[in-house]
């Protein structure tokens, strides 16, 4: 575990990050829109 400057991080056995988040975004007429948000 680790205190973050967002928050708490924490890894698990693998040292992948628990309960990530990952946000996808696209450029389109050359404004960023975001496509989703996956937990």
């Amino acid at each position: 575990n680790y205190k973050g400057v967002t928050g708490n991080i924490a890894f698990d056995a693998k040292g992948d990050i628990k309960d990530g988040t990952l946000t996808l975004y696209t450029y389109k007429g050359g404004k960023r829109t975001q496509l989703a948000v996956t937990k």
